[in-house]
């Protein structure tokens, strides 16, 4: 079999790679001509594979992609086709959720008033009221990998955990409370922090919308280090504009970069990171490792873990 490994690896995991492969061809694609020259020949490839990337692996059986979302990667081609698709859900579980409360303190502690003041070099009072997150209460929206990672975060922090989940039924010892994704109103009505940590899907598009965020309370904030376009954008500026809720954290956008001209890099209750949520030291190794173990289990005709169902879209 050959084996495709697109990106930059270090010389120590591309030895972990072709150690794991045992016997297989392995070749390792930096560039998109290479990805071109080597592809026909490929059986199983990893790295992100877009669109334009899968005309060039008209053989592959098997793509272990190096993201957890598959919103950008479930193109007709490949969702119609017979190929296997795995990803690396869970495995930037923890860094996300970091991201996800650093926005949050952030913006309880009014971290950039503090930054606005040092570039200046004012020592004054901040612009807004700081704020103590211990026994507040957090809706988290999917309690996948990520959102379990959260919510151990949350109770961390004294915090009461709300969930809803469209799939997950079993209790999670960190939530307090798991709900079906139809309680989606009186989670957002009843909590000071909500977090999201769903896919992006046809029914999670828009799932945070101009009737949800007219729910929260005027003193609840808004992270989102999941995806843009789960968030209506425009309803969550209006929201902010008019005070129907006091802040947002967000590392994700409906269109990225985030246009010069959008409102929201002007709003004093808005923190703004580059998403930058799945970056950490640990990514790749993770995600090496992660395919070395998927690898063994293919050659072995054992079940791939993290297998994607291409109907529901993760």
């Amino acid at each position: 079999m050959n084996v495709l490994v697109y990106g930059q690896l270090s010389e120590e995991l591309q030895q972990m790679v072709v150690e794991t492969a045992d016997n297989h061809r392995v070749v390792f694609a930096n560039s998109e001509e290479i990805l071109a020259e080597e592809g026909a020949k490929a059986d199983i490839f990893y790295g992100f594979c877009r669109e334009k990337m899968f005309q060039y692996l008209p053989n592959v059986k098997w793509i272990q992609s190096s993201s957890a979302g598959m919103d950008q990667q479930l193109f007709a081609a490949l969702r119609n086709s017979e190929v296997i698709l795995t990803n690396a859900a869970g495995l930037y579980a923890t860094h996300v959720a970091d991201q996800g409360f650093a926005l949050l303190l952030g913006l309880a502690r009014n971290i950039p008033s503090a930054v606005r003041n040092q570039d200046q070099q004012i020592w004054g009072r901040l612009s807004r009221p700081l704020i103590e997150i211990g026994e507040l209460t957090i809706g988290i929206v999917g309690m996948g990998g990520i959102g379990q990672q959260m919510a151990k975060r949350a109770k961390g922090f004294d915090m009461h955990v709300i969930s809803v989940d469209a799939y997950r039924d079993d209790q999670v010892e960190v939530v307090d409370e798991l709900m079906d994704i139809d309680q989606l109103p009186t989670l957002m009505q009843r909590s000071d922090v909500v977090m999201i940590a769903c896919p992006l899907t046809e029914d999670t598009h828009h799932l945070i919308n101009a009737d949800q965020l007219a729910r929260m309370k005027p003193t609840a904030c808004l992270i989102n280090v999941a995806r843009g376009p789960i968030v209506d954008e425009s309803a969550l500026i209006e929201a902010l504009r008019k005070g129907q809720i006091a802040a947002a954290g967000l590392d994700v956008t409906e269109t990225e970069p985030l246009p010069s001209d959008s409102p929201l890099w002007s709003m004093d209750n808005v923190l703004i990171t580059p998403h930058a949520a799945g970056q950490s030291q640990h990514r790749i190794r993770r995600a090496i490792t992660f395919f070395c173990q998927n690898l063994k289990r293919y050659f072995n005709g054992e079940p791939l873990h993290n297998q994607v169902d291409k109907s529901l879209g993760f």
